[in-house]
């Protein structure tokens, strides 16, 4: 008998005809597991990507021998950074320069005695700026690089609880906390 607890989602999906996807370029590689329908299904509705049947299906242009979904790395990367959100939250701060896009604030790099007391505190978070609402873990639409912005815990706080504002059935304010309150 096949012991299912040793099986885990990579194994299944390398024998999946599209098979596991690396992402390359200027990012790191990344073994990206993903069912074909999925991917597919994403294409099919989103606005950046190729609407026409034929060719690469991110920029449309035509696709070299012994590739079937992309023309280069380079369109591939380009939809995994759109898509997926561990890519697209790297992407983000990347292209943000590890700056907070409302005050300004950089956090001290990464194993300095100061990062060590502030890691906590002074860390980058991206934000949504239409909300995910539970959509992190998949592959969605919603992690476009337009949509996301880079932001101090601070900042992203508050926007955080405007956006709770603004959609009344789904607040994320601690009880009895107001907009100013979090300021």
């Amino acid at each position: 008998m096949e012991n299912l607890a040793s099986s885990n989602s990579y194994e299944r999906n390398a024998r999946s005809p599209v098979g596991p996807r690396r992402v390359r370029g200027p990012l790191r590689a990344v073994a990206v597991a993903v069912s074909p329908s999925k991917s597919v299904a994403v294409l099919a509705a989103c606005a950046l990507a190729n609407s026409a049947g034929a060719g690469c299906r991110w920029c449309g242009s035509e696709l070299p021998k012994r590739r079937r979904a992309w023309c280069s790395d380079r369109c591939a990367t380009a939809f995994w950074a759109n898509h997926w959100w561990t890519l697209a939250r790297r992407t983000a701060k990347r292209r943000d320069k590890y700056r907070c896009k409302r005050c300004g604030h950089k956090p001290p790099k990464r194993g300095t005695p100061e990062w060590r007391k502030t890691r906590k505190t002074a860390r980058l978070e991206v934000n949504h700026i239409e909300p995910a609402v539970g959509r992190h873990g998949r592959l969605s639409c919603v992690h476009h690089l337009a949509n996301l912005e880079t932001l101090c815990v601070t900042c992203h706080r508050v926007e955080t609880a405007r956006q709770a504002a603004r959609s009344p059935g789904n607040s994320t304010l601690p009880l009895g906390a107001t907009v100013k309150a979090l300021v």
